[in-house]
């Protein structure tokens, strides 16, 4: 492969690489989704919502949901989807994950003054973030 061959390849693998602003984990245990209530200073405020943030300098978007789920909430999850993007969110990676163990305990920081596992019945009395309920449904 000549130098000129090199390059081409490098620049077209790296237009194609997706550089997401944050990363979200779609967090789910069984029947039920990791969601915390929000105080964020946007329009996820007083709002329940999944666990994300920032995505780091050189970090894969998979890795910054889980590590992101770990740092918000203390729960551990692995990644079991591919991640995706919504048209009306295209810098935000979502990515379905599964918690490792169901008896995990919540910490808490500052990013949700609480955090619960809900299933669907239970949501209908949460006051949600509007894309909740789709992102479970997209991840079904």
């Amino acid at each position: 492969m000549s130098y000129f061959d090199d390059l081409l390849t490098t620049v077209l693998v790296e237009q194609t690489k997706q550089q997401y602003r944050a990363a979200v984990a779609i967090a789910q245990y069984k029947d039920k989704w990791l969601l915390g209530l929000s105080t964020a200073d946007d329009d996820r405020n007083n709002k329940w919502c999944f666990p994300g943030g920032g995505v780091k300098r050189g970090e894969d978007a998979v890795a910054a949901a889980v590590r992101e789920c770990w740092e918000e909430t203390g729960i551990k999850c692995k990644a079991v989807g591919e991640p995706f993007c919504l048209p009306t969110k295209p810098d935000v990676c979502f990515v379905h994950c599964k918690i490792t163990n169901g008896s995990q305990k919540f910490d808490n920081n500052n990013e949700f003054s609480g955090l619960g596992l809900f299933d669907k019945h239970e949501m209908r009395a949460l006051k949600l973030y509007p894309n909740v309920l789709k992102l479970i449904d997209r991840v079904k």
